[in-house]
Protein backbone atom coordinates (compact mmCIF):
# COMPACT_ATOMS: atom_id res chain seq x y z
CA UNK A 1 0.00 0.00 0.00
CA UNK A 2 3.11 2.51 0.52
CA UNK A 3 3.53 2.88 -3.32
CA UNK A 4 -0.12 3.33 -4.14
CA UNK A 5 0.72 6.95 -3.52
CA UNK A 6 3.97 7.16 -5.18
CA UNK A 7 2.13 5.71 -8.48
CA UNK A 8 -0.66 7.93 -8.23
CA UNK A 9 1.19 11.27 -8.04
CA UNK A 10 2.93 9.67 -11.40
CA UNK A 11 -0.14 9.44 -12.57
CA UNK A 12 -1.14 12.63 -11.92
CA UNK A 13 2.27 14.04 -13.19
CA UNK A 14 0.40 14.21 -16.47
CA UNK A 15 -3.28 13.71 -16.02
CA UNK A 16 -4.78 14.29 -19.45
CA UNK A 17 -1.85 11.46 -20.86
CA UNK A 18 -2.53 8.79 -18.60
CA UNK A 19 -6.18 9.19 -19.23
CA UNK A 20 -5.98 8.71 -22.81
CA UNK A 21 -3.15 5.88 -22.24
CA UNK A 22 -5.52 4.02 -19.83
CA UNK A 23 -8.68 4.80 -22.89
CA UNK A 24 -5.85 3.14 -25.44
CA UNK A 25 -5.65 0.00 -23.03
CA UNK A 26 -8.97 -0.34 -22.40
CA UNK A 27 -9.99 -0.20 -25.90
CA UNK A 28 -6.74 -2.32 -27.07
CA UNK A 29 -7.95 -5.36 -24.52
CA UNK A 30 -11.50 -5.07 -25.58
CA UNK A 31 -10.57 -6.05 -29.18
CA UNK A 32 -8.07 -8.40 -28.60
CA UNK A 33 -10.55 -10.41 -26.11
CA UNK A 34 -13.46 -10.15 -28.66
CA UNK A 35 -11.32 -11.30 -31.09
CA UNK A 36 -9.99 -14.15 -29.14
CA UNK A 37 -13.50 -15.08 -27.91
CA UNK A 38 -14.64 -14.82 -31.45
CA UNK A 39 -11.85 -17.26 -32.74
CA UNK A 40 -12.21 -19.83 -29.45
CA UNK A 41 -15.93 -19.89 -30.75
CA UNK A 42 -15.12 -21.00 -34.22
CA UNK A 43 -13.20 -23.61 -33.00
CA UNK A 44 -15.28 -24.68 -30.22
CA UNK A 45 -18.32 -24.71 -33.24
CA UNK A 46 -15.96 -26.90 -35.68
CA UNK A 47 -15.23 -29.56 -32.84
CA UNK A 48 -18.68 -29.95 -31.94
CA UNK A 49 -19.30 -31.11 -35.33
CA UNK A 50 -19.14 -34.83 -35.49
CA UNK A 51 -16.54 -36.75 -36.55
CA UNK A 52 -18.69 -40.09 -37.11
CA UNK A 53 -20.84 -38.58 -39.61
CA UNK A 54 -19.69 -38.64 -43.24
CA UNK A 55 -20.67 -36.48 -45.95
CA UNK A 56 -20.34 -38.32 -49.14
CA UNK A 57 -20.92 -36.18 -52.68
CA UNK A 58 -20.17 -36.15 -56.04
CA UNK A 59 -16.66 -35.61 -56.83
CA UNK A 60 -17.10 -33.19 -59.51
CA UNK A 61 -18.91 -29.76 -59.42
CA UNK A 62 -22.78 -29.72 -60.18
CA UNK A 63 -23.44 -33.06 -60.33
CA UNK A 64 -24.96 -35.47 -57.26
CA UNK A 65 -25.51 -39.11 -56.76
CA UNK A 66 -27.69 -41.35 -57.81
CA UNK A 67 -30.27 -42.46 -54.46
CA UNK A 68 -29.89 -46.13 -55.79
CA UNK A 69 -26.27 -46.15 -53.72
CA UNK A 70 -27.63 -45.90 -50.22
CA UNK A 71 -28.05 -49.97 -50.44
CA UNK A 72 -24.73 -49.99 -51.60
CA UNK A 73 -23.71 -47.59 -48.73
CA UNK A 74 -25.19 -49.58 -46.11
CA UNK A 75 -23.21 -53.07 -47.00
CA UNK A 76 -19.56 -51.23 -46.31
CA UNK A 77 -18.37 -52.44 -43.31
CA UNK A 78 -18.77 -50.34 -39.92
CA UNK A 79 -21.56 -47.84 -41.78
CA UNK A 80 -24.87 -47.83 -39.78
CA UNK A 81 -26.98 -45.66 -41.61
CA UNK A 82 -27.82 -43.82 -45.08
CA UNK A 83 -29.24 -40.50 -44.79
CA UNK A 84 -30.08 -38.97 -48.36
CA UNK A 85 -30.29 -34.89 -48.55
CA UNK A 86 -30.88 -32.87 -50.37
CA UNK A 87 -31.92 -29.09 -50.28
CA UNK A 88 -33.87 -26.03 -51.14
CA UNK A 89 -31.78 -22.73 -51.00
CA UNK A 90 -32.94 -19.43 -51.69
CA UNK A 91 -34.32 -16.51 -49.66
CA UNK A 92 -37.06 -15.22 -47.24
CA UNK A 93 -39.30 -12.29 -48.67
CA UNK A 94 -35.92 -10.93 -49.77
CA UNK A 95 -32.97 -11.38 -51.20
CA UNK A 96 -30.59 -10.34 -48.35
CA UNK A 97 -32.45 -12.69 -46.37
CA UNK A 98 -30.54 -16.34 -47.37
CA UNK A 99 -32.21 -19.78 -46.25
CA UNK A 100 -31.96 -23.21 -46.48
CA UNK A 101 -34.65 -26.60 -45.98
CA UNK A 102 -33.30 -29.59 -45.57
CA UNK A 103 -35.37 -32.65 -47.45
CA UNK A 104 -35.00 -35.84 -46.03
CA UNK A 105 -36.91 -39.18 -45.96
CA UNK A 106 -38.14 -41.40 -43.14
CA UNK A 107 -34.62 -43.42 -43.37
CA UNK A 108 -33.08 -40.36 -43.38
CA UNK A 109 -34.73 -39.78 -39.50
CA UNK A 110 -33.86 -43.19 -38.20
CA UNK A 111 -30.25 -42.37 -39.49
CA UNK A 112 -29.45 -39.30 -37.79
CA UNK A 113 -31.64 -39.21 -34.61
CA UNK A 114 -29.42 -36.12 -33.63
CA UNK A 115 -32.01 -34.20 -35.80
CA UNK A 116 -34.83 -34.72 -33.37
CA UNK A 117 -37.14 -36.11 -35.77
CA UNK A 118 -39.41 -39.29 -34.91
CA UNK A 119 -41.31 -41.32 -37.00
CA UNK A 120 -44.31 -39.95 -35.82
CA UNK A 121 -43.11 -36.36 -37.39
CA UNK A 122 -42.20 -38.54 -40.58
CA UNK A 123 -45.54 -39.62 -40.40
CA UNK A 124 -46.86 -35.99 -40.29
CA UNK A 125 -44.76 -34.91 -43.27
CA UNK A 126 -46.03 -38.23 -45.51
CA UNK A 127 -49.46 -36.66 -44.69
CA UNK A 128 -49.21 -32.83 -45.80
CA UNK A 129 -45.97 -33.33 -48.18
CA UNK A 130 -44.99 -29.71 -48.28
CA UNK A 131 -44.92 -29.60 -44.49
CA UNK A 132 -41.85 -28.39 -42.73
CA UNK A 133 -40.14 -28.54 -39.27
CA UNK A 134 -38.28 -26.03 -37.40
CA UNK A 135 -35.95 -26.09 -34.32
CA UNK A 136 -36.96 -23.71 -31.98
CA UNK A 137 -33.71 -21.69 -33.01
CA UNK A 138 -35.02 -21.42 -36.46
CA UNK A 139 -38.74 -21.07 -35.47
CA UNK A 140 -37.50 -17.79 -33.38
CA UNK A 141 -35.19 -16.30 -35.84
CA UNK A 142 -37.55 -16.15 -38.57
CA UNK A 143 -40.01 -15.31 -36.40
CA UNK A 144 -42.59 -18.46 -37.11
CA UNK A 145 -45.28 -20.71 -35.62
CA UNK A 146 -47.23 -24.10 -36.36
CA UNK A 147 -49.92 -23.51 -38.91
CA UNK A 148 -47.65 -20.73 -40.89
CA UNK A 149 -47.25 -20.49 -44.46
CA UNK A 150 -43.90 -20.19 -45.54
CA UNK A 151 -42.61 -19.59 -48.71
CA UNK A 152 -38.52 -19.67 -49.83
CA UNK A 153 -37.87 -17.58 -53.27
CA UNK A 154 -34.93 -19.01 -55.39
CA UNK A 155 -33.37 -17.29 -57.96
CA UNK A 156 -34.09 -20.23 -60.97
CA UNK A 157 -36.20 -22.56 -60.94
CA UNK A 158 -35.54 -26.29 -60.40
CA UNK A 159 -39.58 -27.57 -60.44
CA UNK A 160 -40.99 -28.95 -63.52
CA UNK A 161 -43.46 -26.33 -63.44
CA UNK A 162 -40.84 -23.31 -63.91
CA UNK A 163 -42.33 -21.78 -60.47
CA UNK A 164 -39.09 -20.49 -58.59
CA UNK A 165 -41.43 -20.44 -55.18
CA UNK A 166 -41.70 -23.06 -52.87
CA UNK A 167 -44.34 -22.62 -50.17
CA UNK A 168 -44.30 -24.84 -46.93
CA UNK A 169 -46.27 -25.26 -44.09
CA UNK A 170 -45.20 -25.21 -40.48
CA UNK A 171 -46.65 -28.14 -38.90
CA UNK A 172 -44.16 -28.02 -35.52
CA UNK A 173 -41.48 -26.51 -33.81
CA UNK A 174 -38.77 -29.57 -32.87
CA UNK A 175 -35.84 -29.60 -30.26
CA UNK A 176 -32.47 -28.24 -31.47
CA UNK A 177 -29.66 -30.55 -32.24
CA UNK A 178 -26.77 -30.84 -29.78
CA UNK A 179 -24.72 -30.84 -32.53
CA UNK A 180 -23.85 -27.99 -34.23
CA UNK A 181 -22.92 -28.54 -37.70
CA UNK A 182 -23.85 -27.16 -41.62
CA UNK A 183 -27.92 -28.08 -41.13
CA UNK A 184 -29.72 -24.81 -41.12
CA UNK A 185 -32.37 -26.95 -39.29
CA UNK A 186 -35.14 -26.59 -40.86
CA UNK A 187 -36.37 -29.95 -42.56
CA UNK A 188 -38.85 -30.73 -45.38
CA UNK A 189 -40.32 -33.79 -47.33
CA UNK A 190 -37.56 -35.18 -49.45
CA UNK A 191 -40.27 -37.61 -51.26
CA UNK A 192 -42.31 -34.64 -52.21
CA UNK A 193 -39.40 -32.41 -53.11
CA UNK A 194 -38.57 -34.75 -55.69
CA UNK A 195 -41.32 -35.69 -56.91
CA UNK A 196 -41.89 -31.37 -57.79
CA UNK A 197 -38.14 -31.27 -59.68
CA UNK A 198 -37.46 -31.49 -62.60
CA UNK A 199 -37.19 -35.39 -64.88
CA UNK A 200 -33.30 -34.79 -65.22
CA UNK A 201 -32.96 -34.00 -60.83
CA UNK A 202 -34.69 -36.81 -59.66
CA UNK A 203 -33.32 -38.95 -57.95
CA UNK A 204 -30.06 -36.79 -57.60
CA UNK A 205 -28.97 -36.42 -54.25
CA UNK A 206 -26.22 -36.52 -51.93
CA UNK A 207 -25.90 -38.87 -48.38
CA UNK A 208 -24.60 -38.30 -44.28
CA UNK A 209 -23.45 -41.48 -43.57
CA UNK A 210 -23.89 -42.53 -39.54
CA UNK A 211 -20.84 -44.51 -39.02
CA UNK A 212 -19.91 -46.77 -35.57
CA UNK A 213 -16.73 -45.25 -34.90
CA UNK A 214 -15.55 -41.82 -35.37
CA UNK A 215 -12.26 -42.96 -35.08
CA UNK A 216 -13.03 -44.92 -38.09
CA UNK A 217 -14.06 -42.52 -40.48
CA UNK A 218 -10.83 -41.82 -42.44
CA UNK A 219 -10.66 -45.03 -42.94
CA UNK A 220 -14.32 -46.02 -44.17
CA UNK A 221 -13.66 -42.62 -46.34
CA UNK A 222 -11.11 -44.31 -48.32
CA UNK A 223 -12.70 -47.27 -48.53
CA UNK A 224 -15.77 -45.74 -50.03
CA UNK A 225 -13.57 -43.59 -52.35
CA UNK A 226 -11.53 -46.11 -53.99
CA UNK A 227 -14.70 -48.37 -54.46
CA UNK A 228 -16.04 -46.00 -56.90
CA UNK A 229 -12.93 -44.34 -58.14
CA UNK A 230 -14.28 -45.84 -61.67
CA UNK A 231 -17.19 -45.37 -61.75
CA UNK A 232 -19.64 -43.18 -63.65
CA UNK A 233 -19.59 -40.53 -60.35
CA UNK A 234 -16.59 -41.03 -58.60
CA UNK A 235 -17.35 -39.84 -54.81
CA UNK A 236 -16.28 -37.38 -52.46
CA UNK A 237 -16.05 -38.57 -48.64
CA UNK A 238 -15.09 -36.41 -45.62
CA UNK A 239 -16.13 -36.54 -42.01
CA UNK A 240 -18.31 -33.53 -41.33
CA UNK A 241 -15.93 -32.03 -38.76
CA UNK A 242 -12.76 -32.13 -41.52
CA UNK A 243 -15.29 -30.86 -43.84
CA UNK A 244 -16.49 -27.88 -41.26
CA UNK A 245 -12.41 -27.31 -41.27
CA UNK A 246 -12.06 -27.39 -44.82
CA UNK A 247 -14.63 -24.73 -45.44
CA UNK A 248 -13.60 -22.27 -42.74
CA UNK A 249 -10.16 -22.60 -43.87
CA UNK A 250 -10.86 -22.21 -47.70
CA UNK A 251 -11.94 -18.47 -47.26
CA UNK A 252 -10.79 -15.58 -45.54
CA UNK A 253 -12.68 -15.63 -42.46
CA UNK A 254 -13.44 -14.03 -39.41
CA UNK A 255 -11.71 -16.98 -37.51
CA UNK A 256 -8.18 -15.82 -39.33
CA UNK A 257 -8.66 -12.63 -39.22
CA UNK A 258 -9.25 -12.35 -35.40
CA UNK A 259 -6.10 -14.43 -34.90
CA UNK A 260 -4.16 -11.51 -36.47
CA UNK A 261 -6.09 -9.31 -35.01
CA UNK A 262 -5.65 -10.10 -31.60
CA UNK A 263 -2.29 -10.51 -31.93
CA UNK A 264 -1.89 -6.64 -33.38
CA UNK A 265 -3.87 -5.64 -30.44
CA UNK A 266 -1.43 -6.98 -27.83
CA UNK A 267 1.74 -5.51 -30.14
CA UNK A 268 -0.01 -2.17 -29.65
CA UNK A 269 -1.18 -2.67 -25.78
CA UNK A 270 2.78 -3.74 -25.44
CA UNK A 271 4.59 -0.59 -27.54
CA UNK A 272 1.89 1.49 -25.27
CA UNK A 273 2.42 0.42 -22.00
CA UNK A 274 6.55 0.44 -22.53
CA UNK A 275 6.74 3.49 -24.04
CA UNK A 276 4.37 5.08 -21.19
CA UNK A 277 6.59 3.51 -18.48
CA UNK A 278 9.66 4.34 -20.18
CA UNK A 279 8.70 7.68 -20.62
CA UNK A 280 7.50 8.02 -16.85
CA UNK A 281 10.66 6.95 -15.27
CA UNK A 282 13.05 9.07 -17.98
CA UNK A 283 11.13 12.27 -16.58
CA UNK A 284 11.44 11.58 -12.64
CA UNK A 285 15.29 10.01 -12.58
CA UNK A 286 15.83 12.54 -10.27
CA UNK A 287 13.10 11.58 -8.17
CA UNK A 288 14.14 7.79 -8.23
CA UNK A 289 17.39 8.94 -6.79
CA UNK A 290 16.04 11.04 -4.01
CA UNK A 291 13.71 7.81 -3.20
CA UNK A 292 17.21 5.76 -3.39
CA UNK A 293 18.52 8.27 -0.66
CA UNK A 294 16.42 7.93 1.88
CA UNK A 295 16.37 4.46 1.77
CA UNK A 296 14.52 2.86 -0.83
CA UNK A 297 16.43 -0.64 -2.30
CA UNK A 298 16.63 -1.67 -5.99
CA UNK A 299 13.95 -4.14 -5.00
CA UNK A 300 11.75 -1.31 -3.76
CA UNK A 301 12.38 0.49 -6.91
CA UNK A 302 11.70 -2.53 -9.08
CA UNK A 303 8.64 -2.92 -7.13
CA UNK A 304 7.54 0.76 -7.46
CA UNK A 305 8.23 0.69 -11.28
CA UNK A 306 6.29 -2.45 -12.34
CA UNK A 307 3.40 -1.92 -9.73
CA UNK A 308 3.50 1.54 -11.87
CA UNK A 309 3.87 -0.64 -15.10
CA UNK A 310 1.09 -3.17 -14.32
CA UNK A 311 -1.93 -1.69 -12.72
CA UNK A 312 -3.07 0.40 -15.76
CA UNK A 313 -2.71 -2.35 -18.18
CA UNK A 314 -4.24 -4.87 -15.20
CA UNK A 315 -7.47 -2.24 -15.15
CA UNK A 316 -7.38 -1.58 -18.91
CA UNK A 317 -7.80 -5.47 -19.18
CA UNK A 318 -10.50 -5.97 -17.00
CA UNK A 319 -12.61 -2.47 -18.28
CA UNK A 320 -11.93 -3.99 -22.02
CA UNK A 321 -12.99 -7.24 -21.21
CA UNK A 322 -16.36 -6.25 -19.13
CA UNK A 323 -16.73 -3.76 -22.74
CA UNK A 324 -15.80 -6.96 -24.82
CA UNK A 325 -18.44 -8.99 -23.35
CA UNK A 326 -20.85 -6.43 -23.26
CA UNK A 327 -20.20 -6.01 -27.36
CA UNK A 328 -20.27 -9.58 -27.81
CA UNK A 329 -23.79 -9.53 -29.79
CA UNK A 330 -22.08 -7.44 -32.05
CA UNK A 331 -19.09 -9.54 -32.04
CA UNK A 332 -21.66 -11.94 -33.53
CA UNK A 333 -22.15 -10.36 -36.45
CA UNK A 334 -18.92 -10.53 -38.10
CA UNK A 335 -19.34 -14.30 -38.37
CA UNK A 336 -22.53 -14.02 -39.96
CA UNK A 337 -21.56 -15.17 -43.00
CA UNK A 338 -19.31 -17.91 -41.74
CA UNK A 339 -19.47 -21.44 -44.11
CA UNK A 340 -19.73 -23.13 -40.78
CA UNK A 341 -22.84 -21.61 -38.29
CA UNK A 342 -21.25 -20.69 -34.66
CA UNK A 343 -23.48 -20.07 -31.77
CA UNK A 344 -23.28 -16.24 -29.80
CA UNK A 345 -19.67 -15.40 -28.77
CA UNK A 346 -19.36 -14.72 -25.10
CA UNK A 347 -16.34 -14.03 -23.29
CA UNK A 348 -15.63 -17.18 -21.22
CA UNK A 349 -13.80 -16.88 -17.97
CA UNK A 350 -10.82 -18.93 -19.51
CA UNK A 351 -10.19 -15.19 -21.57
CA UNK A 352 -10.56 -12.59 -18.81
CA UNK A 353 -8.12 -14.89 -17.39
CA UNK A 354 -6.18 -14.51 -19.65
CA UNK A 355 -6.40 -11.11 -20.54
CA UNK A 356 -5.29 -10.73 -16.70
CA UNK A 357 -2.34 -12.71 -17.28
CA UNK A 358 -1.40 -11.10 -20.55
CA UNK A 359 -1.18 -7.63 -18.47
CA UNK A 360 0.56 -8.71 -16.21
CA UNK A 361 2.96 -9.94 -18.50
CA UNK A 362 3.18 -6.46 -20.42
CA UNK A 363 3.73 -5.08 -17.36
CA UNK A 364 6.17 -6.56 -16.38
CA UNK A 365 7.82 -6.56 -19.85
CA UNK A 366 7.58 -2.92 -20.25
CA UNK A 367 9.44 -2.22 -16.90
CA UNK A 368 12.86 -4.19 -17.96
CA UNK A 369 14.35 -1.18 -19.77
CA UNK A 370 13.43 1.19 -16.94
CA UNK A 371 14.40 -1.00 -14.13
CA UNK A 372 17.80 -1.65 -16.16
CA UNK A 373 18.47 2.46 -16.59
CA UNK A 374 17.48 2.84 -13.11
CA UNK A 375 19.82 -0.23 -11.80
CA UNK A 376 23.00 1.62 -14.31
CA UNK A 377 21.67 5.42 -12.94
CA UNK A 378 24.57 7.35 -10.94
CA UNK A 379 22.77 8.63 -8.02
CA UNK A 380 24.65 12.30 -7.18
CA UNK A 381 24.66 13.43 -10.79
CA UNK A 382 20.51 12.79 -11.17
CA UNK A 383 20.40 14.68 -8.21
CA UNK A 384 22.08 17.44 -9.32
CA UNK A 385 19.32 17.38 -12.02
CA UNK A 386 16.64 18.35 -9.49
Amino acid sequence: MKYLPLVWAAFRRHTTESLLTFLVLTIAFALFSSMVALKATYDAAIENTRMDRLLVASRFCCSDLNIGRREEFMRIPGVQGAAVLQAVFGFYQEPSRPIGVWMLDGATIAAIPELRLTPAHWKQLHETPNGVFFTRTQAEQWNVKVGDTFIVQTRASSREDGATSWPFTVLDVVDDSDHLDWMPNIYGNYEYFDAVRTPDLRGKVHYVLAIDDPDHAQAICRSIDTLYANSESPTYCVPLQVDARNLVASVFSMRQMSLGIGVAGLFMILFLCANSVAESVRERIPEFAVLKTIGFGDRQVAALVCLEAALPAVAGAVLGTALASGLSSFTSRLSADSPVPIPPVSISTGIAGLALAIALVIGAVSALLPLRRLRSMDIAPALAGL
